[in-house]
């Protein structure tokens, strides 16, 4: 098994209709860079409305294309709260042919902020349509992200051979979305660790009040004890004459 290189990617990809739309200037040394594009779904925080929690489109810049078809600029944009999955769509669409097999990553610039890859690494032969990404974002902040934006990576390796039997797994159709059940797998809440220290905080300033209500009540009630006990006659007095004047 031999991963193509650069050369090879330039007069494959079109020949076979591997990327749709092709971009030569979009050869990484022996990948091929892929964009993001109209959709995505994003899980809901804890607190957030599940009613709301749908895949959603993104709108293309207004010169989100080139004469040649290729695709350029940055459109509407999005975030992945941290300790979030999300579903990404590609805007390219790919083949992958029965003597080829694809392999996909995230870009190195993407990853070091945080976000990680989780929906497999490869591309089956026979495989057709946009590809989706699952991810996870395990860094400390929120990721913005806008369709364009070039996200993720697809390297070709030569099978030695051809496979028997057709791509099985799947659409049996071109993919060209984010499928409602992996919407429907995926939309509740998930209890970040960034969600989880925010309830410890609320709930530390609610201890924290609690303790301290609690400690002036009991310093008011030592205060009033001990004048009491220094002078029970005279505080009793005081006491029985503000229940007479409050009556």
């Amino acid at each position: 098994m031999a991963f193509l290189a650069g050369s090879r990617l330039a007069s494959d990809i079109p020949d076979y209709n591997i990327v749709r739309p092709f971009d030569p200037t979009k050869i990484d040394c022996n990948a091929y860079t892929l964009s993001m594009g109209e959709e995505y779904f994003v899980t809901p925080e804890s607190g957030k409305s599940l009613r709301k929690t749908k895949k959603r489109s993104l709108r293309p810049h207004a010169s989100f294309t080139d004469p040649v078809n290729a695709i350029r600029g940055r459109g509407e944009s999005f975030v992945i709260p941290p300790g979030q999955f999300a579903f990404l769509l590609t805007e390219e669409s790919v083949r992958i042919p029965s003597h080829l097999m694809g392999f996909i990553s995230l870009k190195s610039r993407i990853k070091f902020r945080g976000l990680i890859n989780v929906s497999g690494f490869h591309v089956d032969p026979g495989f057709e349509g946009h590809l989706v990404y699952s991810v996870y974002n395990a860094g400390p902040s929120s990721l913005h992200i806008a369709r364009g934006d070039p996200l993720f990576l697809l390297w070709l390796s030569k099978l030695e051979g051809e496979v028997d039997t057709d791509y099985s797994y799947g659409p049996k159709f071109p993919q060209s979305e984010i499928s409602n059940k992996l919407v429907s797998e995926m939309a509740r809440e998930v209890q970040s660790v960034d969600n989880l220290a925010k309830h410890v905080q609320r709930l530390e300033g609610r201890l924290n009040f609690t303790w301290f209500l609690a400690t002036a009540i009991t310093t008011a009630l030592i205060l009033l004890f001990t004048i009491i006990a220094a002078a029970p006659d005279a505080a009793l007095e005081n006491i029985l004459n503000f229940f007479r004047n409050d009556t």
